[in-house]
């Protein structure tokens, strides 16, 4: 009767916590769209078309024309197999801590939702559902190895199901051991921001090693969050994680810590290049505008105007320090959150936090594309 109740199996997969499994991949595929926009590449990766010079353009060019529908078939698949193994580790997080009773002491509100084996749901039900997440995930890994023809990807994919096993489930799970933190970091950063662009470009660059370092601070903090909040139950039954560990006061101020450096590498990575370019204005002494923007030719002297790249750059420019202002708000919320130890207000605005941070990278990565007119060729 249970299994019909799809609201129960939406609550255990726990929403507030999925943007985690978004955000890195969003950041891969910004970092993945950024690179394939140089126009000095010697050669293309599989699938991103062939390398083009100057057609369609009058000047000479050079650049990687997009396969755009392998592109968002990939990226896609990405999504589906990050968003899955986040939906996998929650089922069997929460398989582990009601066999084990963890979750018992979640009476009120403020402690967080009652976890569904703790409820009463049936355990193998939710071994059941955490498997079909992962068999999700396993599936559509496996189209992107073929697709993408990176091979070396079918040994990550057991390394990534092993990990999730391993937080809560087996004789000496390391969340248990207070390892939950470096874990999530590594899985839920470097590794599917990475990944992600590996698969779509077949390259590593270091936006997209910055981005992975940040998506792994704001997933820490989510599970620190977590930890906060259960420092008192998961000590009464033995979980030794990393807050009960250093105590609950510490495990605040390096919450802060993790969440603000995420924050400001944020800042400093994602702002568009246009901004950079003003402050630069600002600072130091340029032509006069009549020679930065008008240039002579056998045609007599020529004024471009506003043209409508020229706005497409603007607005994705806005929408770049749009992500930036938002991520901040909810960071300085977030820490408020915890501060006053309110748990439920805290783990959602961290999770948000990530996502804001992902989008400024996708608008920034659009907007540096825009630059001087599209710098490749949709192929279809």
């Amino acid at each position: 009767m249970a299994f019909m109740q799809v609201s129960i199996w939406i609550r255990g997969a726990r929403p507030k916590t999925l943007p985690l499994g978004l955000s890195p991949v969003l950041i891969g595929i910004a970092a993945s769209w950024r690179w394939a926009s140089l126009d000095d590449l010697d050669e293309c990766p599989p699938g991103m078309g062939r390398l083009m010079t100057h057609w369609p353009y009058p000047y000479e060019w050079k650049g990687c024309g997009l396969a755009m529908r392998w592109f968002c078939v990939v990226a896609m698949l990405c999504i589906v197999v990050a968003v899955g193994l986040q939906i996998t580790v929650n089922y069997l997080n929460d398989y582990a801590d009601g066999m084990r009773g963890a979750d018992a002491a979640r009476t009120s509100d403020n402690a967080g939702p009652q976890r569904l084996v703790a409820s009463g749901v049936n355990p193998k039900q939710v071994m059941v559902a955490a498997s079909i997440a992962a068999l999700t995930a396993c599936v559509a890994g496996l189209a992107v190895v073929i697709i993408t023809e990176c091979w070396w990807f079918i040994a990550l994919g057991p390394l990534c199901l092993l990990a999730a096993w391993g937080y809560t489930n087996g004789k000496h799970p390391y969340g248990y051991q207070g390892f939950g933190e470096a874990a999530s970091f590594v899985f839920f950063g470097p590794v599917p921001v990475l990944g992600t662009q590996i698969a779509l470009c077949n390259t590593v660059t270091v936006m997209g090693v910055i981005g992975g370092i940040i998506a792994g601070l704001f997933s820490v903090g989510v599970m620190m969050v977590n930890n906060l909040r259960d420092a008192q139950a998961d000590a009464s039954h033995g979980k030794r994680t990393l807050i009960v560990r250093i105590g609950v006061p510490q495990g605040r101020h390096w919450y802060c810590r993790a969440i603000g450096l995420a924050t400001v590498l944020t800042a400093v990575c994602a702002m568009p290049s246009s901004v950079y370019l003003w402050i630069l204005d600002q600072l130091v002494a340029l032509p006069a505008e009549v020679d930065a923007k008008c240039e002579c030719s056998e045609y007599g002297i020529n004024c471009p105007t506003w043209g409508t790249t020229d706005w497409l750059s603007l607005l994705l420019s806005v929408a770049a320090l749009a992500g930036i202002v938002l991520c901040v708000v909810l960071v300085v919320r977030s820490k408020n959150a915890v501060r006053q130890e309110q748990w439920r207000q805290a783990l959602p605005l961290c999770s948000m936090s990530s996502l804001a941070a992902a989008c400024a990278f996708v608008g920034n990565a659009l907007q540096a594309s825009t630059l001087g007119g599209l710098p490749f060729v949709w192929l279809g």
